[in-house]
């Protein structure tokens, strides 16, 4: 049957979308924040403190200062800013200290929302960490993976006390279903073995950039979410297609946005509706639950993609 929550003020079910940070600037992301504020859709965006160190990825950081008040201004509209590690490419201990206050001097607050970026080396129990028991050395023996130092205390890339002391709730897993309260009927939750360096985890549906964004969010899909007034945490990369080289932003997705804008949901950032699950009651699956999320998701990670 799958786990209910009654959503407030009489809302139909939950939506909201986290942002990934990969290669955003101003020019590139701006119009799909613009069109969601204009549609009463409150959402997260994460973001860098300094400029990508590796070749890989581009985007803006906080040291931008059109970057910056364009961030302010989201805080303003009622978005929220999130965590996306210091920096693309690998920070040390004292990066990703000074991130941190960097974060608070911008904003006020630390982040309490963080993202893993990629391959980064100071990753919180990423790569097959992001397993638990078991299957974490299935996966490692399936895929070669990234190891993450993050919550290795005697390593010079630590930082989990920060994010324990900070940071609330981390993403784990994605699903290519737009009900994410259906694949993981926890939606929030700690991880086994994993509360010395963080304290919730979340899932998410995966709409990686604009295509499958847009495959997930069709109006069958929204309006099967309706029906099972479900909960949609829908991850993807703005900066990825949504707005083309002129400015121009996708008109599909203007559509989707459209059609979800007309339902009945209840459209908050990602924060918002996390602490809202937690607070009517903590989801504490058994440990078999535990190790059928890792199985589930396993498949879709190795035999699915």
């Amino acid at each position: 049957m799958g786990r209910k929550i009654k959503w407030p003020n009489g809302h139909d079910f939950a939506f909201t979308i986290v942002d990934d940070t990969d290669g955003a600037t101003v020019q590139n992301v701006k119009p799909v924040y613009d069109y969601l504020y204009e549609k009463g859709i409150l959402t997260t965006k994460t973001c860098w403190a300094y400029p990508p160190k590796d070749t890989i990825y581009k985007g803006q950081c906080l040291q931008d200062e059109e970057y910056r008040e364009f961030l302010l201004e989201l805080k303003e509209r009622g978005f929220e800013l999130g965590f996306h590690n210091a920096a693309s490419g690998g920070c040390f201990r004292e990066e990703t200290l000074a991130a941190f206050e960097d974060f608070r001097s911008a904003f006020g607050e630390y982040p309490s929302l963080h993202i893993n970026h990629g391959n980064n080396i100071e990753n919180i129990y990423w790569g097959a960490y992001r397993f638990s028991g078991p299957v974490r050395k299935i996966y490692g023996l399936l895929r070669k993976t990234v190891r993450s130092y993050g919550h290795e205390k005697d390593s010079d890339y630590f930082w989990g006390d920060l994010c324990k002391a900070h940071v609330r709730y981390i993403r784990n897993r994605t699903f290519n279903d737009i009900n994410t309260l259906k694949e993981d009927h926890r939606l929030v939750y700690r991880e086994t073995g994993k509360d010395t360096c963080s304290n919730y985890w979340f899932s998410s549906s995966d709409g990686m950039r604009l295509e499958p964004f847009l495959n997930i969010l069709t109006k069958e899909n929204v309006d099967k979410l309706v029906r099972q007034k479900g909960c949609c945490i829908l991850y993807t990369h703005f900066a990825y297609e949504f707005v083309d080289e002129h400015g121009n932003l996708s008109e599909e997705f203007k559509q989707a946005i459209d059609y979800l804008a007309t339902k009945n949901g209840w459209f908050v950032p990602a924060g918002a509706l996390l602490g809202y699950v937690l607070e009517n009651k903590e989801y504490k699956p058994s440990k078999a639950y535990e190790l059928w999320m890792d199985i589930k998701w396993l498949i879709e990670r190795v035999i699915k993609n």
